[in-house]
Parts: C-alpha cells; sequence; structure tokens
C-alpha cells in the first residue's frame, strides 16, 4: 500500500488566533494599577506564547476583560449511578437506595467576597508553523 501524498501550497495564509490568558489581582484595584499590570502581563504572555511556537501580531489591540471570580480546579469524578437491574436484590432485601444530595454544582459567591478578582487579558497570535500530531505508541496499529 502506498502512503498518502501531502499537497502544501509554497505559499500558506497565516490564521489569526485571539488567545487569552488570566490573571490574579488584588480587589478594587486602582486604574493604574490595572493598566500596568496588563502591561506587565502581555509582555510575559508574548515571551511564553513565543516559547510555543506562536508569533504576536504587534498591529492588534489586546483586549482585557474582567473582573470575574478565581477560578479553582476542581477534579469531579463521576457518580456511580446503579440500574434498576442491580438494585432489585438490594431493595427485596430491605435496602433503601435515597438521594443524599450529592452534586457537582457549587455555590457562587458575590465577586466582592473574593480574596483576589481575575482579568482576561487576550491578544491577536498566529503560528507560522504547521501544527503535525502524531499517535502515540499505544495507539498506533499493529500491522
Amino acid at each position: 500500500m502506498m502512503a498518502p501524498t501531502v499537497i502544501i501550497q509554497k505559499v500558506r495564509e497565516n490564521k489569526l488566533y485571539r488567545l487569552p490568558c488570566r490573571f490574579k489581582v488584588d480587589p478594587y484595584p486602582a486604574p493604574g494599577a490595572l493598566e500596568s499590570g496588563a502591561v506587565t502581563v502581555a509582555e510575559q504572555f508574548v515571551a511564553d506564547m513565543h516559547k510555543q511556537g506562536w508569533e504576536h501580531v504587534t498591529n492588534s489591540a489586546w483586549k482585557l476583560d474582567g473582573p470575574f471570580q478565581p477560578i479553582v480546579p476542581v477534579t469531579i469524578r463521576p457518580m456511580r449511578q446503579l440500574s434498576a437491574r442491580h438494585m432489585l436484590p438490594h431493595v427485596l432485601a430491605g435496602a433503601r437506595f435515597l438521594d443524599h444530595g450529592n452534586d457537582t454544582a457549587s455555590l457562587v459567591r458575590p465577586l466582592r467576597e473574593y480574596d483576589y478578582w481575575e482579568y482576561e487579558l487576550s491578544g491577536v497570535f498566529y503560528r507560522p508553523q504547521i501544527l503535525v500530531e502524531y499517535p502515540d505508541a499505544h495507539e498506533e496499529e499493529k500491522q
């Protein structure tokens, strides 16, 4: 079997992406402090994205949104749901399956009650290289 031929144009247009990053500030920041902090974060963001192969479009404007409540990552483990077939012997033995009120949703406090706020800064980037994915060793088909 012959390998497929991939034809790529010599001149390729770069697709532009608006990539966001979030940074923390103290609640009720002074207007000057927020702008100076955003400039520092933007410089670091451009440097970090350059390490990953992204180039910043310098004539595009930065977009600052916020404030937002801080995002705390949590691991959500799926709750095991027994089917009626598996519950039947237990119900016949007298077991009761009650709802204990477990829920993956959490209550959100008002923004003024948080110790810090998050702002989202987004800039326009492009990637000059073509991204190619290689399958992991366990994903490759054995022939």
